[in-house]
């Protein structure tokens, strides 16, 4: 006997949901000729794009947003904005695994205390056809296991609220469903840090920058890059000595940028092949090396938006190929 709910009763739960907080999650626009999925604010359960494809941003842009003021200050005193309580409602597995790795990265070696303060005021449910997995943290899963049924894990004491809503009973008779196939697991070769690590010289990195636009949208799809950029706005005032008046303000950045290295007067990676090299070396060297994962989840979201088409699972191959081919 599992706990579950029937399909034709998600949305009477939506309804409850959004009529306490405000809910957001993935909606389709099928005119669109790209980029169709996008996460925004549910008004309606109608809305919501069960099983969703690639959406442009990925949900870090609830916790990580593209541009956001840390704080403001003036009057002899600082003022952080206020956070509100959300729930980010159907994110399937994969993009919930991201968001677990993010929690890791914003928690370790330096905590952010921006994100996590946002983070604890965002609750998670997630709806997939694939059983939960252990790199996980929401509060909700909800598992596809016929065209009727989802079984429901709570993980939180939110999650056991929501789960005492009588729509949630026990059944003792669900079937099952075929789940998608895996996706292409090339990131977890067990020797891929090594041979990123060992393939500075290689010259796919020259080929790679003669097709790359430098543009920086692989970091910005990305559910795992976190790098940003902080600028202080100052307001003019009659008097800026004594009424200092503003904002700090936290934006995205990418390390494909040519001025993401520069110091001073110095680019300590001004050639693309470096930072192209650099990225790579980022997420499968450095990040599993100190976080245990990779700085990817396969989502796929970099391959399907890059201007240049560039698949990094063919580069990976590659380098993997390669590297059996000296020995």
């Amino acid at each position: 006997m599992s706990l579950a709910i029937h399909k034709k009763d998600l949305a009477d739960l939506f309804r409850d949901l959004s009529g306490k907080w405000p809910v957001y999650g993935p909606t389709e626009n099928k005119e669109a000729v790209t980029s169709r999925f996008r996460f925004a604010k549910l008004s309606s359960f109608k809305n919501f794009a069960f099983n969703y494809g690639h959406t442009v941003l990925p949900p870090k842009q609830f916790f990580l947003p593209p541009e956001e003021v840390l704080f403001r200050f003036g009057d002899n005193k600082i003022s952080p904005p206020e956070e509100t309580e959300i729930i980010l409602f159907g994110l399937n597995r994969k993009d919930g695994e991201g968001i677990f790795y993010l929690d890791k990265i914003m928690s370790e070696p330096i905590i952010d205390e921006k994100y996590q303060i946002r983070r604890q005021n965002i609750k998670i449910i997630i709806i997939d056809s694939l059983p939960p997995s252990n790199s996980l943290n929401c509060d909700l899963y909800l598992q596809r296991v016929d065209k009727d049924h989802y079984l429901a894990f709570p993980y939180s004491p939110f999650g056991e609220e929501i789960a005492q809503n009588p729509y949630f009973g026990h059944e003792g008779d669900v079937g099952t469903i075929s789940t998608r196939h895996a996706a292409d697991e090339v990131i977890y070769h067990p020797r891929l840090d090594k041979i990123v690590e060992n393939s500075y010289n290689h010259p796919i990195w020259d080929k790679l920058a003669d097709t790359c636009f430098n543009c920086g949208i692989c970091s910005y799809v990305c559910p795992l890059c976190y790098c940003f950029k902080v600028e202080d706005q100052i307001d003019i005032t009659k008097n800026v000595e004594n009424d200092c008046q503003g904002c700090r303000n936290r934006s995205w950045d990418s390390c494909m940028l040519p001025d993401f290295a520069k110091v001073t007067f110095h680019n300590f990676r001004p050639e693309l092949k470096d930072r192209i090299y650099n990225w790579y070396y980022h997420k499968f060297v450095r990040m599993p090396r100190e976080y245990g994962i990779p700085g990817c989840i396969d989502c796929g979201r970099c391959i399907t938006y890059c201007p240049a088409n560039i698949n990094y699972r063919d580069v990976l191959k590659e380098l993997i190929k390669d590297e059996k081919n000296t020995k």
